[in-house]
Order: C-alpha cells, then structure tokens, then sequence
C-alpha cells in the first residue's frame, strides 16, 4: 500500500514503513525523538500516547486537515464507525485519525460443535460456560482431558471486556474503578471457568491458539486479526463469532491511531495527510482489511465484492466485524499506559496463580493506578 502510494504520488512525500518490533519500541523511540526535537511526520500512537503529546504540545490537531477545503468531506466522515470518529476526537475536535483497528472475538470449531450436537456458538457468557463444560471430553477414558472448552492467558482485554458488559469501568471520576462489585464478578467468572468448571486452562504465549488448531481447544478468544495467522494452520471448518453478551454486548477496541507532529514544516504535514486519505479509499480499505485481517473503517468497504467474498469464506467473520458497532475505547489518560500493565500484574495474575482473591489483587491493582493518576493530575496542574 505504501508503495503503490508513494508511485502514485511522487510530488508527494515518500512515506516510509519503519518496522519498531513491538508497541515498547515504538513508544521509547517515538518518545525520544520527539524529546530530542526530531519527531517522524507522522506516526502511529495510542490515545494514553495522544494525550501526553497532546498537552506537551508535539502534535497537531487535525480538523483543518480533515474540514478544510482538500480534507475528507461528509460523504466519508459519515462512511466511517462512529466509535472511530470519537476515539479520536479530543473535546469536540479532531486529534488523530484511526489507523489499525480491531475488536475482540471467539474463534471456534465447528467439527467439534456439530459432533457434539451444539447447533451455535454461544451468546451469553452463561451459555458460553455451559458450552466450554459440555466441550471439555476425555476421549480416550484415561481420566485426563484431551479436549479443553477454551483456554486462555492472563488477559486484560477480555477482563475489560466483561466489566464494560456487567455495567462496570476502568477508571470513573479520576480514580481506578475496575475493583468494583461488577470487577470481581467478571474476574471470577474467568478464574472459575479454570479452577471451578474445569473447562479451560491458563496458557501462556500462544499455547491455546496452537492447541486450537490442532483440535485440542474448542473455543479461543483472539482479536478479529488473529484470523490472518490461525488460517492456514487450521485443518477444520473454522468458526468467528462476536463476542458473548453480559448486561450489555459491549466491545472494547484495540488498536493504534495516527498524528501528524508538530515540530515538522507544514507541507510535511500536508503530504502526510494526503497518504491518510489514500489510506481511507474503498479499494485501499479493502485491500488492507483482506491483507492484514485488521478492521474496515469504512461501512461502506463491507459491500465491495472483494470483502464480500473474502468475509464468505468465514461463516461469522461479517457478525464480528460489525461488533464494532457496540464498542467503546480504554481509558484516554497518559496514566493508563501504565496502568494496563499494572492491572496485568498486579490485579490479574495473582489471581490465575492463586495467590490472592480477585478483591485483593483488583484493590492492589487499583491503588497504584491511583498513584499514577493522581501524579498525572498534579504534573498537569503545574504545567505553564
């Protein structure tokens, strides 16, 4: 894509792929070289990225590029997922633009579900235990299971998940909120399909995924991209479904944004945002979405006959990919890029290895998020 573009634009700026290996990477160096003054044009980021660059100044708001005369009109504006469109808008105004979007969804098999007599895959999260329990078979009557209902490692994106669905939140009035009555229900329920139901285990890496395509694991949680690289490992009929429903269908989704940088010449920025509008074009969303297995951000993508068929060959994958219709994003503060990982460590993992209950370990969790906020808050109360 990026190699067609800059053919198709030499009188534009070349846009250059710089490949970072993970999100770390790209945040320490993104970081530096903004610090150091010599930020790229434009970049992928997070919003707990947006809103550090945002009030430090090194990004620019993007509305004159997207409402001005050669921005993107309403025709397009109005294409493209609401959930999108507010993720990136920053008190009513435009700061980033989506880039590599995704939500959550189950991958399943549906040999196993048909053997079994399970007509679909489950839409609550009580049907989907009662569903993981009746998948859970030793076939050879060894006493050990050979085929596990689901599987999954510690996961803070299905946590979040569930909480958002109980009516829950992660953070609410400027404190963590996660270790809540709806934060220990959703936890638990996950730690019981392990220790209580016996119809899962807790894997690490990418363990359940290679147990699934192998016929050991019935259900996985995956993001909607996991497809792209599960596909040709499967040997079975393959399954999508959205995600199961608590109180609510809510999803949280995942994924980077783009800024253009400040401290760059103007007709940089104007280049670069020619490459997001190219980047926005049906056929260019098509192609990336059948390519890569990230979202459409574009309705309208969903009706070109190449996604049409690329979606007809995976009974679900249209129902998943129009979860994002239910969705909403994490936590926007600069505190939350921490936080996540505290909430991995501190208030889901010692639950999974048994070392505390979900209340301690979520409480845990939530007072040194507190700390991170409130050092945020006073470090912003004392910016010039």
């Amino acid at each position: 894509i990026i190699d067609d573009f800059n053919k198709q634009h030499p009188d534009s700026l070349p846009i250059v792929s710089v490949k970072m290996g993970n999100y770390s990477t790209l945040s320490q160096k993104l970081m530096g070289a903004v610090a150091a003054g010599k930020p790229p044009v434009l970049a992928q980021v997070y919003e707990s990225w947006t809103s550090e660059l945002l009030s430090a100044g090194k990004i620019v708001p993007l509305d004159r590029y997207i409402m001005g005369e050669n921005g993107l009109g309403k025709e397009i504006l109005d294409d493209i997922f609401p959930i999108f469109l507010e993720d990136n808008r920053w008190e009513g105004e435009f700061i980033t633009f989506p880039f590599n979007k995704s939500v959550p969804v189950f991958y399943y098999n549906m040999d196993l579900f048909e053997k079994y007599g399970i007509e679909e895959f489950p839409k609550t999260w009580d049907e989907f235990r009662e569903i993981a329990k009746k998948l859970t078979i030793d076939t050879d009557g060894d006493g050990k299971y050979d085929i596990y209902g689901t599987a999954f490692p510690v996961n803070v994106w299905m946590f979040e998940t569930l909480l958002y669905q109980k009516g829950g939140a992660l953070i609410k009035d400027g404190k963590a909120a996660f270790n809540s009555k709806e934060g220990v229900e959703a936890l638990q329920y996950f730690v019981d399909l392990i220790y209580k139901d016996s119809c899962a285990y807790l894997s690490t890496g990418y363990r359940h995924q290679d147990d699934f395509a192998v016929g050991k694991v019935a259900m996985v949680w995956g993001t909607i991209v996991s497809y792209s690289f599960m596909k040709d490992k499967i040997t079975f009929r393959l399954g999508v479904a959205r995600i199961p429903r608590d109180r609510d269908s809510v999803v949280v989704i995942s994924g980077t944004n783009v800024a253009l940088f400040s401290d760059v010449p103007e007709v940089k920025r104007e280049k670069a945002f020619e490459f997001i509008k190219y980047f926005l074009t049906p056929e260019v969303q098509a192609r990336w979405s059948i390519g890569t297995g990230y979202l459409p951000l574009r309705r309208s993508v969903l009706e070109r006959p190449e996604m049409k068929e690329f979606i007809s060959k995976v009974p679900g994958m249209k129902e998943a990919i129009l979860s994002v219709e239910h969705a909403i994003y994490e936590p926007r503060t600069p505190a939350w890029f921490t936080g996540r990982r505290y909430l991995e460590t501190e208030g889901l993992e010692p639950v999974f290895l048994g070392y505390l209950s979900p209340r301690e370990a979520l409480d845990r969790a939530a007072a040194l998020i507190d700390v991170e906020l409130q050092r945020i808050e006073k470090r912003a109360k004392s910016a010039p």
